[in-house]
Protein backbone atom coordinates (compact mmCIF):
# COMPACT_ATOMS: atom_id res chain seq x y z
CA UNK A 1 0.00 0.00 0.00
CA UNK A 2 1.58 3.48 -1.16
CA UNK A 3 -1.21 5.25 0.68
CA UNK A 4 -3.88 4.00 3.24
CA UNK A 5 -6.26 6.61 2.19
CA UNK A 6 -6.36 9.20 -0.80
CA UNK A 7 -6.87 11.88 1.52
CA UNK A 8 -3.36 10.42 2.99
CA UNK A 9 -1.42 11.33 0.21
CA UNK A 10 1.41 13.32 2.19
CA UNK A 11 1.90 10.39 4.56
CA UNK A 12 5.93 10.35 4.97
CA UNK A 13 6.13 13.91 3.60
CA UNK A 14 4.83 16.08 5.95
CA UNK A 15 4.29 12.95 8.93
CA UNK A 16 5.00 14.63 12.40
CA UNK A 17 5.11 14.02 15.63
CA UNK A 18 6.91 10.90 17.76
CA UNK A 19 7.00 8.02 15.79
CA UNK A 20 4.80 5.09 17.16
CA UNK A 21 7.20 2.38 18.35
CA UNK A 22 7.47 -1.57 16.53
CA UNK A 23 4.51 -3.71 17.84
CA UNK A 24 5.39 -7.06 17.91
CA UNK A 25 3.15 -10.22 18.12
CA UNK A 26 3.63 -14.11 17.74
CA UNK A 27 1.36 -16.13 15.76
CA UNK A 28 3.56 -19.20 16.91
CA UNK A 29 7.47 -19.76 18.31
CA UNK A 30 9.01 -19.15 14.74
CA UNK A 31 6.51 -16.87 12.78
CA UNK A 32 5.53 -13.24 14.07
CA UNK A 33 3.48 -10.38 12.72
CA UNK A 34 5.40 -6.64 13.41
CA UNK A 35 3.43 -3.49 13.16
CA UNK A 36 4.78 0.03 12.26
CA UNK A 37 3.02 3.41 11.72
CA UNK A 38 3.05 6.09 9.93
CA UNK A 39 0.90 9.43 10.87
CA UNK A 40 -1.16 11.94 9.15
CA UNK A 41 -3.04 14.81 11.58
CA UNK A 42 -2.23 13.07 14.70
CA UNK A 43 -3.89 9.58 13.17
CA UNK A 44 -2.05 6.35 13.05
CA UNK A 45 -1.87 4.35 10.49
CA UNK A 46 -0.71 0.85 10.77
CA UNK A 47 1.71 -1.61 8.23
CA UNK A 48 1.88 -5.54 8.99
CA UNK A 49 4.86 -6.90 8.46
CA UNK A 50 6.18 -10.10 9.40
CA UNK A 51 9.24 -12.08 10.55
CA UNK A 52 10.59 -15.86 10.58
CA UNK A 53 12.51 -16.95 13.58
CA UNK A 54 15.14 -19.57 11.78
CA UNK A 55 17.97 -21.35 13.32
CA UNK A 56 20.38 -19.62 10.73
CA UNK A 57 18.92 -16.02 11.87
CA UNK A 58 15.61 -13.86 11.19
CA UNK A 59 14.10 -13.36 7.51
CA UNK A 60 12.51 -10.08 7.31
CA UNK A 61 9.40 -9.40 4.99
CA UNK A 62 8.81 -5.77 4.28
CA UNK A 63 10.24 -3.59 6.14
CA UNK A 64 9.22 -1.02 8.37
CA UNK A 65 6.84 2.12 7.01
CA UNK A 66 9.42 4.74 8.20
CA UNK A 67 13.64 4.11 7.27
CA UNK A 68 13.99 5.63 10.62
CA UNK A 69 13.08 2.65 11.97
CA UNK A 70 14.98 0.07 9.84
CA UNK A 71 17.91 0.02 12.10
CA UNK A 72 15.38 -0.16 15.07
CA UNK A 73 13.98 -2.91 13.99
CA UNK A 74 17.15 -4.76 13.26
CA UNK A 75 18.46 -4.21 17.24
CA UNK A 76 15.13 -4.96 18.59
CA UNK A 77 14.83 -8.70 17.25
CA UNK A 78 18.82 -8.82 17.88
CA UNK A 79 18.25 -7.94 21.37
CA UNK A 80 14.94 -10.21 21.69
CA UNK A 81 15.15 -13.56 20.04
CA UNK A 82 19.44 -13.27 19.59
CA UNK A 83 19.73 -13.66 16.10
CA UNK A 84 20.55 -11.36 13.28
CA UNK A 85 17.87 -10.19 10.27
CA UNK A 86 19.77 -12.43 7.41
CA UNK A 87 17.51 -11.90 4.58
CA UNK A 88 14.58 -9.09 3.72
CA UNK A 89 11.66 -10.01 0.84
CA UNK A 90 9.78 -7.51 0.00
CA UNK A 91 6.47 -8.30 -1.46
CA UNK A 92 5.53 -5.25 -3.77
CA UNK A 93 7.48 -1.42 -4.45
CA UNK A 94 5.64 0.74 -2.14
CA UNK A 95 7.28 2.54 1.01
CA UNK A 96 5.72 0.34 3.49
CA UNK A 97 6.89 -2.90 1.46
CA UNK A 98 10.41 -2.30 -0.60
CA UNK A 99 11.08 1.52 1.17
CA UNK A 100 14.43 1.80 0.67
CA UNK A 101 16.44 -1.04 0.36
CA UNK A 102 20.10 0.66 0.26
CA UNK A 103 20.23 0.36 4.00
CA UNK A 104 20.15 -3.16 4.09
CA UNK A 105 22.32 -3.48 1.00
CA UNK A 106 24.95 -1.32 2.27
CA UNK A 107 24.78 -3.63 5.43
CA UNK A 108 25.47 -6.52 3.03
CA UNK A 109 21.84 -7.97 4.25
CA UNK A 110 20.61 -10.26 1.18
CA UNK A 111 17.65 -8.69 0.28
CA UNK A 112 14.79 -9.86 -2.20
CA UNK A 113 12.46 -8.74 -5.05
CA UNK A 114 10.44 -9.86 -7.88
CA UNK A 115 11.97 -8.59 -11.46
CA UNK A 116 8.66 -6.65 -11.82
CA UNK A 117 8.76 -5.08 -8.53
CA UNK A 118 12.93 -4.36 -9.21
CA UNK A 119 11.81 -2.72 -12.73
CA UNK A 120 9.28 -0.52 -11.04
CA UNK A 121 12.32 0.70 -7.78
CA UNK A 122 14.85 1.44 -11.01
CA UNK A 123 12.02 3.98 -12.63
CA UNK A 124 11.73 5.49 -9.63
CA UNK A 125 15.10 5.64 -8.73
CA UNK A 126 15.07 3.89 -5.67
CA UNK A 127 17.46 0.66 -4.38
CA UNK A 128 16.93 -2.34 -6.03
CA UNK A 129 17.29 -6.07 -4.44
CA UNK A 130 20.79 -7.49 -4.53
CA UNK A 131 18.55 -10.51 -5.57
CA UNK A 132 15.60 -11.64 -7.83
CA UNK A 133 12.46 -13.58 -6.50
CA UNK A 134 12.02 -16.99 -7.87
CA UNK A 135 8.04 -17.00 -7.94
CA UNK A 136 7.09 -20.52 -6.67
CA UNK A 137 9.61 -21.79 -5.45
CA UNK A 138 10.07 -22.85 -1.48
CA UNK A 139 13.21 -20.69 0.16
CA UNK A 140 14.89 -22.78 3.20
CA UNK A 141 16.33 -21.31 5.83
CA UNK A 142 17.31 -24.02 8.33
CA UNK A 143 14.33 -26.10 9.33
CA UNK A 144 11.72 -23.28 8.35
CA UNK A 145 10.32 -22.54 4.58
CA UNK A 146 8.04 -20.48 2.39
CA UNK A 147 7.01 -19.72 -0.56
CA UNK A 148 6.69 -16.40 -2.47
CA UNK A 149 3.36 -16.94 -5.34
CA UNK A 150 1.96 -14.32 -7.75
CA UNK A 151 -1.09 -15.10 -8.77
CA UNK A 152 -1.96 -11.68 -10.38
CA UNK A 153 -2.63 -7.68 -10.16
CA UNK A 154 -4.78 -6.28 -7.44
CA UNK A 155 -3.38 -3.52 -5.15
CA UNK A 156 -0.72 -3.19 -7.33
CA UNK A 157 0.41 -5.34 -10.25
CA UNK A 158 3.71 -6.12 -8.46
CA UNK A 159 1.61 -7.67 -5.52
CA UNK A 160 2.86 -10.78 -4.04
CA UNK A 161 1.88 -13.10 -0.94
CA UNK A 162 4.10 -15.50 1.21
CA UNK A 163 3.24 -18.81 1.82
CA UNK A 164 4.35 -20.55 5.02
CA UNK A 165 3.27 -24.18 4.05
CA UNK A 166 4.35 -25.26 7.72
CA UNK A 167 1.89 -23.86 9.32
CA UNK A 168 -0.84 -22.94 6.77
CA UNK A 169 0.05 -19.22 7.68
CA UNK A 170 -0.56 -16.68 4.55
CA UNK A 171 0.96 -12.91 4.40
CA UNK A 172 -1.51 -11.84 1.96
CA UNK A 173 0.28 -7.96 1.61
CA UNK A 174 -1.88 -5.28 0.17
CA UNK A 175 -4.24 -7.42 -1.85
CA UNK A 176 -5.45 -8.58 0.88
CA UNK A 177 -7.31 -5.87 2.79
CA UNK A 178 -8.06 -6.27 6.65
CA UNK A 179 -11.84 -7.38 8.12
CA UNK A 180 -12.66 -4.09 9.43
CA UNK A 181 -11.83 -1.63 5.98
CA UNK A 182 -14.24 0.38 4.84
CA UNK A 183 -12.65 0.63 1.45
CA UNK A 184 -10.12 -0.23 -0.76
CA UNK A 185 -7.47 2.29 0.23
CA UNK A 186 -4.99 4.04 -2.62
CA UNK A 187 -6.03 2.32 -5.52
CA UNK A 188 -3.86 4.96 -8.09
CA UNK A 189 -1.92 1.84 -9.29
CA UNK A 190 -4.44 -0.76 -8.60
CA UNK A 191 -6.41 -3.33 -11.36
CA UNK A 192 -9.78 -3.28 -9.36
CA UNK A 193 -11.10 -5.22 -12.52
CA UNK A 194 -8.19 -8.02 -12.19
CA UNK A 195 -8.15 -7.71 -8.27
CA UNK A 196 -11.27 -10.40 -7.31
CA UNK A 197 -9.88 -12.82 -9.71
CA UNK A 198 -6.20 -12.45 -8.60
CA UNK A 199 -7.86 -13.41 -5.07
CA UNK A 200 -9.93 -16.57 -5.75
CA UNK A 201 -6.97 -17.95 -7.81
CA UNK A 202 -5.03 -17.82 -4.57
CA UNK A 203 -7.99 -19.40 -2.69
CA UNK A 204 -8.13 -22.02 -5.30
CA UNK A 205 -4.83 -22.63 -4.60
CA UNK A 206 -5.03 -22.06 -1.04
CA UNK A 207 -8.47 -23.32 -0.09
CA UNK A 208 -7.20 -24.48 3.92
CA UNK A 209 -5.68 -21.50 5.70
CA UNK A 210 -5.50 -21.11 9.27
CA UNK A 211 -4.36 -17.32 9.43
CA UNK A 212 -4.31 -14.63 7.17
CA UNK A 213 -2.12 -11.21 7.66
CA UNK A 214 -3.33 -8.74 5.89
CA UNK A 215 -0.97 -5.46 4.38
CA UNK A 216 -3.21 -3.04 6.85
CA UNK A 217 -4.93 -3.03 9.71
CA UNK A 218 -5.96 -5.70 12.21
CA UNK A 219 -4.78 -8.79 11.60
CA UNK A 220 -6.24 -10.63 14.44
CA UNK A 221 -9.57 -10.53 12.94
CA UNK A 222 -11.32 -12.51 11.09
CA UNK A 223 -12.88 -12.48 7.42
CA UNK A 224 -10.20 -10.37 5.88
CA UNK A 225 -10.43 -12.31 2.56
CA UNK A 226 -13.94 -12.44 2.74
CA UNK A 227 -14.29 -8.66 3.47
CA UNK A 228 -11.56 -7.96 0.44
CA UNK A 229 -13.65 -9.47 -1.93
CA UNK A 230 -16.75 -7.76 -0.51
CA UNK A 231 -14.84 -4.20 -1.21
CA UNK A 232 -14.67 -5.36 -4.30
CA UNK A 233 -18.02 -5.35 -4.95
CA UNK A 234 -19.01 -2.03 -4.52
Amino acid sequence: MKKVFSLVTLIGTFAFGQIKPIQIDSINSHLYVYQTFNSFQGIDYNANGMFLITDKGIVLFDVPWQKSQYQTMNDLVLEKYHLPVIAVFVTHSHEDRAGDLSFYNDLNIPTYASSFTNSILKKEGKATSKFEIELGKTYRFGKEKFVIEYFGQGHTADNLVVWFPKYKVLNGGCLIKGADAKNLGYIGEANVTEWPKTVQKLVTKHPKINQVIPGHDNWKANGHIENTFKLLEK
